[in-house]
């Protein structure tokens, strides 16, 4: 059976459009459109991880000397710490550092009394101690400020003050005082942290 020309010229036409369909497949002529798509993005992303690589680089020195002050401030800190090896010894220790503080101040202690030591974060024993006294306004405020500027590292934890005498100023104060220790060395509380666990 003769093939006419009108056959022929759609044979040829239909190998054409299938070798053209191929490579278009292959990516051989054209890029397929994700490809070239791809390719700016992927350098975009490598420009964002050059940039921050470049920053981290610029602020190493600076991370650096924020972590050198911030190690000094933490050894300056530890220092001020209790130096009682037991909580029991750090109570006392601290009934005595406060009874000076308050004769510094020209103040008298009518009553103390302790409270039970606290975990104060993970690796700090927090030795509270309650005094009661009455004195003027500002012996007491000189109290306060000899508190804050104490050798060992000393906070107000509560303080009620109420009227003693309105006509010499007086009042009346039962103030919450803690001192710090390292956690270590209160085995009990160590021994309870890791029961919550």
């Amino acid at each position: 059976m003769p093939v006419s020309d009108r056959d022929r010229r759609a044979l040829m036409f239909l190998g054409i459009a299938f070798v053209l369909f191929l490579l278009l497949q292959t990516d051989w002529i054209l890029p397929a459109p994700n490809a070239t798509a791809s390719m700016p993005g992927s350098i975009e992303a490598e420009q964002n991880k050059l940039l921050l690589a470049q920053t981290q680089v610029r602020q190493e020195p600076l991370l650096s000397a924020e972590y050198r002050s911030l190690r000094s401030l933490e050894e300056s800190l530890e220092d001020r710490l209790l130096e009682s090896e037991t909580a029991a010894l750090a109570q006392a220790e601290m009934r005595e550092r406060v009874g000076q503080l308050l004769e510094g101040a020209g103040i008298s202690m009518r009553a103390s009394r302790f409270t039970s030591v606290k975990a104060e974060g993970e690796d700090f024993a927090q030795v509270p101690l309650i005094v009661d006294f009455t004195c003027d306004v500002t012996r007491f405020v000189n109290l306060l400020a000899d508190i804050a500027n104490a050798q060992e590292l000393l906070s107000t934890r509560e303080i009620k003050v109420s009227s003693a005498n309105p006509k010499t100023k007086a009042v009346r104060v039962e103030l919450t005082v803690s001192g710090y220790l390292p956690i270590a060395r209160t085995p009990e509380l160590i021994e309870k942290s890791r029961n919550r666990s």
